[in-house]
């Protein structure tokens, strides 16, 4: 980016900074936190402004969603303080997801950002529904295999799918089993087993590769 752009916006931040605070003086009302949330997500702006006038800055996604995220929560924490403990982790974690998936539609040779899309992506889900669903933690490893799953059917291997992102997806679907049935008297031996058989098939494969 032009630096006299940078310049310009950085300037212009600092501006507005400074006349919210001097307003905020002369009338004496405590603003502190709005004008907190105002330069977040007017920084989270200036970084997508980056990204969107050269493409080739896809690295501005992620900083610029994080900061519109972190400044929509403190924002949200002051007009809605009943729901700041939900709502605020859900924007920030769902701006830092939101980030990563744009630097993947931008790229879609950095299939690696799906990842931690799906992470952020997964615990605002089980942040958010907590309230509301039992064991709201099961939604979170359901979110990981599907990330993983979906990486099993985009060609991330120079043009080709790739079979890796299917263990990772089952162990998360095996996760989210186990805990949802954690309630139950079995469930104890139900990891030992699997363990069991697993280990049992490897062995088995080993032998019938060497024979």
């Amino acid at each position: 980016m032009n630096p006299m752009r940078w310049r310009t916006l950085a300037g212009g931040l600092l501006i507005l900074a400074g006349v919210i605070a001097l307003l905020n003086s002369i009338a004496g009302i405590n603003l502190g936190s709005y004008v907190w949330a105002i330069l977040f997500v007017l920084g989270g702006i200036a970084f997508l402004y980056v990204m969107a006038t050269d493409k080739s800055n896809w690295w501005a996604a992620i900083p610029g969603f994080t900061l519109v995220g972190i400044g929509s929560g403190i924002g949200v924490a002051e007009l809605l303080p009943r729901t700041a403990d939900v709502l605020t982790p859900v924007f920030i974690l769902g701006g830092i997801g939101i980030g990563f998936l744009v630097v993947y539609l931008l790229n879609p040779s950095f299939w690696w950002a799906i990842i931690p899309m799906g992470v952020m992506l997964s615990i605002v889900i089980m942040i958010g529904l907590e309230p509301i669903i039992a064991h709201a933690e099961i939604l979170f490893f359901l979110g990981l295999a599907a990330t993983f799953g979906v990486l099993a059917l985009l060609p991330i291997n120079n043009g080709k799918r790739d079979t890796w992102p299917l263990y990772p997806a089952a162990a998360m679907l095996l996760l989210a089993f186990i805990n949802g049935v954690g309630e139950t008297t079995w469930a104890g031996y139900l990891m030992p087993v699997i363990i069991i058989l697993a280990g049992g098939y490897l062995v088995f494969r080993a032998v019938r590769i060497k024979a």
